[in-house]
C-alpha cells in the first residue's frame, strides 16, 4: 500500500521539502500567545496543497483532521508553533554545515514541519484507518502560554480523543511519559519608598521582596520526591539614590506529585501571609499560569509503540518526566506521551541548533511511530 513506506523511505520522499518549509517558518515570529503568522502562513500552505479541511481555531490552533466524522474517537498527533522569545521581528537564521542555527528550530518549529509532512502523505496516500486522526500545529506551549493551544483542544474535541503524541522533545533522549505539574505567581511589594538620604530608615521594597525570597529558599523539599521552585525574574526600585516603592518578581515550584504541589502552595501561602501585617507596606500576588501533573491513567501501550520503533532506530527509550502539552491530557486521564524527532542544543537560547542529519531519521520515526497507533504498521 502506499502509506506502507518501508524503513528511511518517509525521509527520502519528504525531507528536502520538509527542509525548503523550515528554511521559510524558523524566521516567522511566534511569541507565546501571539502566533498569528505562523499559523496564516501554515493554513495557506495547506490550502497550497488542497488540504482545504484544516482551519485555525480561537486559539491558533492549526488542525488537520483526517477521517473525522464528527463522532469517531481521534488519535491526536501535535506540536507546537511557538517560541519562547518574545521578537516580532523576523527570527535570525543561518545553515551552516550539518547545523540550522535558530530560535526554536529544534524546540519546536522543525517537529511541526515534520508533522506537516505527515499530514501531507496522509491526505495523498488515504490509508483507511479505524479512528480519526488530528495533525495539529498546535499554540502557546511555552511559558506563559500555560498550554493554552492544548486546553482549547480539549474543551473541543473532549472524550474523542483516545490518544495524544506531542513531538516535543529531543531525538534520542528517550519518552516523556509524566507530567511535570507547576504554579506561578507574580509577587508585588509596594512601599511609601522616598530620598535615599532624607529618607532614610523607610520601608525598601526591594529589600522586602528579598526578605521574602530568603523564606522562599529556606524550604526543605527533599521530603516531596523531585520537587523544585525558584525565582525567575525580579525587578523594581527607580534609581541608586531612591528608596524603592515597588518591587516585583516571578515565582514558581514544580513536582511530579499533585500532594507536593499542594504541600508547595500551602507553604508559599504560608511565607505570604507571615509579612502581611506589615503596616508600612502592601504585599499581593497573582497566579499567572497553572499546569497539572498526572492522573492515574495506563499509557503503557503508547510507550510499548514508541519503545518498538525507537529501537529500530538504536536509539534510548528510557522514561522521563517533563512539562508539556501532553500534561493537559494526562491530567485528564487520556493516554498521552511526548517523543523527539530532531537532535537539538541550546533549547530556550538564541543559539539554539539543530542537526540536519538527525532531522532524516526523526522523520522516518515519527512516520513510523503515527502508523503504530493508528494501527496501520
Amino acid at each position: 500500500m502506499k502509506y506502507m513506506l518501508k524503513k528511511g523511505e518517509f525521509s527520502t520522499l519528504y525531507f528536502d521539502k520538509a527542509m525548503s518549509l523550515l528554511r521559510t517558518v524558523c524566521p516567522i515570529p511566534a511569541p507565546s500567545l501571539n502566533e498569528e503568522k505562523r499559523a496564516e502562513f501554515i493554513l495557506n500552505y495547506l490550502k497550497g496543497d488542497e488540504i482545504s479541511s484544516a482551519f485555525i481555531d480561537d486559539a491558533n490552533n492549526v488542525i488537520i483532521p483526517y477521517n473525522d466524522d464528527g463522532s469517531v474517537e481521534l488519535d491526536v498527533f501535535a506540536a507546537h508553533t511557538d517560541v519562547v522569545f518574545p521578537d516580532t521581528a523576523p527570527l535570525p537564521f543561518i545553515e551552516e554545515g550539518d547545523y540550522i542555527y535558530s530560535p526554536g528550530c529544534g524546540d519546536d518549529t522543525a517537529s511541526f514541519v515534520a508533522l506537516l509532512m505527515y499530514a501531507l502523505h496522509f491526505f495523498k496516500t488515504k490509508p483507511e484507518t479505524e479512528r480519526g486522526i488530528l495533525f495539529v500545529c498546535n499554540a502557546s506551549e511555552e511559558g506563559l502560554g500555560n498550554l493554552k493551544g492544548v486546553i482549547k483542544l480539549f474543551e473541543t474535541y473532549g472524550a474523542r480523543i483516545r490518544s495524544f503524541t506531542t513531538f516535543d522533545e529531543c531525538l534520542g533522549n528517550g519518552i516523556v511519559n509524566t507530567a511535570v505539574g507547576s504554579e506561578r505567581y507574580l509577587i508585588k511589594v509596594k512601599t511609601e519608598g522616598g530620598h535615599s538620604f532624607k529618607d532614610y530608615g523607610k520601608r525598601n521594597a526591594i529589600a522586602l521582596l528579598s526578605e521574602i525570597i530568603a523564606e522562599l529558599y529556606k524550604q526543605d523539599v527533599s521530603s516531596l520526591g523531585k520537587t523544585t521552585y525558584n525565582v525567575g525574574t525580579i525587578s523594581g526600585g527607580t534609581s541608586v539614590n531612591t528608596i524603592a516603592e515597588y518591587a516585583e518578581c516571578t515565582y514558581e515550584f514544580r513536582s511530579t506529585e499533585k500532594k507536593a504541589l499542594e504541600r508547595m502552595h500551602s507553604a508559599f501561602k504560608s511565607v505570604i501571609g507571615s509579612f502581611s501585617s506589615l503596616s508600612d507596606a502592601s504585599i499581593s500576588y497573582e497566579c499567572i499560569g497553572i499546569r497539572p501533573c498526572s492522573s492515574d491513567v495506563d499509557i503503557s501501550w503508547m510507550e510499548k509503540s514508541a519503545e518498538k520503533v525507537m529501537k529500530n532506530y538504536g536509539l534510548k527509550t528510557e522514561r522521563k518526566a517533563s512539562s508539556t502539552d501532553a500534561n493537559i491530557p494526562l491530567s485528564l486521564g487520556i493516554p498521552a506521551i511526548c517523543i523527539g524527532i530532531v537532535e537539538f542544543h541550546g533549547q530556550h537560547t538564541r543559539e539554539e541548533k539543530m542537526r540536519i542529519s538527525s532531522y532524516r531519521t526523526g522523520m522516518d520515526l515519527g512516520y513510523d511511530y503515527i502508523l503504530e497507533i493508528t494501527d496501520l504498521s
